[in-house]
């Protein structure tokens, strides 16, 4: 969709947006060049410079971030790791938005659904399917379609992507306790495996619940798998990791400001506002947190020309907007996750900051990739 302005003059933000594929092509060249390749050589058949690649609203297609793993597989040779190396510089600031909504879902099965939803749109290689039983669901990661040149290093890197940076680290310390009830199985020979679950592991190291020491992992499979109990699905999403909650809040918070430049105080305020999302704090709560009363609160925030109010309806809108658009979320999962007691009210909202019903900024149906690429997101009813 087109640049949209709400009433705020506030810009979307793309930054972030990893379904452009500028991300995993500027991993896979710097990893190249720390690796001794020549740039030139990285970015062989892609059209691209190196300096396009600092142009986050730079869009490239599938073909391009292709020919950028062939250029890096083809000159350091297929071996095992490499695409974990990759995904290894990833972290969840570049899924920001998507960590803060999957954090802010009242159960583990509506955050699966939102991360499943925007991967079916950001994962350009591998197909992505949910199936359900009365008692297990298994997500298959589909790579038969892949080139076979660059097969098991874009299946490792994604693997660990998925996993590494967004999935795990998003679980709060009593999901974690129950990895040991689910299997995952890996289209990947022993070596290669081992490697995916080693990166892993450094890429969790900071989480005090150690989540890969409870899965159960299997290597050399026929596709790739996660097998788990239904009932899972109704396990909240409570208390994730501070660390991982904090770090999705700065990237949020980050676009927020990106779009709305106000003085410090706006600023402080904004970040307890989106820290607070679901239980809208009052004008009083956060002059205390501040340590100051209420009124100093309005009068300074009137000398940097705003209010309270506009601060909180600045920071729902410009969240609402993605969360719609970006993460394809449905009105009413939105409301949810700012805090609305329904989808009407947060409607009414959102019609009045912006002129538009919430309606008119979802994505409009785009046609699949491949009918076997299509993930089934509708979660069972908990």
């Amino acid at each position: 969709m087109g640049q949209k302005r709400d009433t705020f003059g506030a810009v979307e933000s793309r930054s972030w947006d990893f379904r452009r594929g500028i991300i995993g092509i500027r991993h896979m060249v710097q990893l190249g060049i720390d690796h001794g390749i020549p740039e030139r050589r990285l970015l062989a058949s892609t059209g691209l410079l190196l300096p396009d690649l600092e142009a986050d609203d730079l869009e490239v297609e599938g073909v391009q971030e292709l020919s950028v793993a062939r250029n890096l597989v083809e000159t350091l040779g297929d071996r095992p790791g490499l695409g974990t190396e990759v995904a290894m510089r990833f972290s969840l600031a570049n899924f920001g938005l998507l960590g803060f909504a999957m954090l802010s879902s009242p159960t583990a099965g509506e955050a699966l659904q939102v991360a499943l939803r925007t991967l079916r749109i950001g994962n350009r290689f591998i197909d992505i399917t949910v199936n359900f039983t009365q008692t297990t669901g298994r997500i298959t990661f589909e790579h038969r379609n892949l080139p076979a040149d660059v097969r098991a290093f874009l299946l490792e890197r994604d693997i660990a992507i998925i996993f590494g940076v967004i999935v795990l680290r998003c679980l709060s310390p009593q999901l974690v306790d129950r990895l040991g009830d689910t299997r995952l199985e890996l289209a990947l020979p022993d070596e290669r495996a081992a490697r995916v679950i080693d990166g892993m592991t450094r890429m969790l190291a900071d989480l005090a619940h150690d989540p890969m020491r409870r899965f159960r992992i299997v290597a050399d499979r026929p596709t790739t798998a996660l097998t788990f109990p239904l009932d899972l699905l109704a396990e909240p999403m409570s208390m994730p990791d501070p660390a991982t909650a904090a770090l999705c809040e700065q990237h949020c918070l980050d676009l927020l400001q990106n779009r709305l430049e106000r003085g410090q105080l706006a600023a402080r305020t904004r970040a307890i506002l989106l820290q607070q999302i679901h239980t809208a704090p009052t004008a009083s709560e956060i002059a205390a947190r501040l340590n100051m009363d209420r009124r100093t609160l309005h009068r300074r925030l009137a000398e940097e020309g705003t209010n309270f109010r506009i601060l909180q309806e600045e920071t729902r809108c410009a969240l609402a907007i993605d969360m719609l658009d970006v993460l394809d979320l449905t009105v009413k999962e939105t409301a949810a996750r700012l805090g609305y007691a329904s989808a009407a009210a947060f409607s009414r909202s959102f019609t009045r900051w912006t002129g538009s019903p919430p309606s008119a900024y979802r994505p409009r149906p785009q046609p699949a990739r491949r009918e076997a690429g299509r993930a089934e997101t509708s979660m069972p009813a908990s």
